[in-house]
């Protein structure tokens, strides 16, 4: 079983996954648009993502537009690493053009841990096991 979170964007899709496949490393083998499919979508919408796919390391993101986005926020993409080096380079680039929430600082529970909300809204945990 593999679990690939899919989110969601509201016209930022395209750039969203181009930016994450810079930052992770990734390939996107995946941009299909609303124009051409049997979905209706409002004017001026075709030729945002009706999917995307971005590849990295044994990982996998979906994401899309969708018209009318709901602004409630449920989840964070959380990103566990083996290699502190690794992590700050990647929170460093993640964090460009959005906001930290918490730098990455080593806690009292033994991790090395930050969190940010990325350039398009999306919140982001990094955490590296120190032991």
């Amino acid at each position: 079983m593999i679990l690939a979170p899919h989110l969601v964007f509201n016209g930022q899709c395209e750039a969203a996954f181009q930016f994450y496949a810079q930052v992770f490393g990734g390939e996107i083998i995946a941009l299909n648009r609303y124009e051409g499919s049997p979905i209706e979508v409002p004017n001026g919408f075709e030729e945002k993502l009706m999917h995307a796919e971005l590849l990295f390391e044994n990982n996998r993101i979906n994401g899309s537009d969708q018209p009318e986005l709901n602004p409630v926020k449920n989840s964070t993409m959380n990103l566990s690493f083996v290699e502190v080096f690794i992590m700050d380079d990647v929170f460093k680039n993640l964090a460009k053009g959005g906001k930290i929430t918490m730098h990455l600082q080593d806690t009292f529970w033994g991790a090395r841990y930050g969190t940010l909300t990325d350039q398009f809204g999306i919140d982001w945990a990094f955490t590296c096991d120190l032991n």
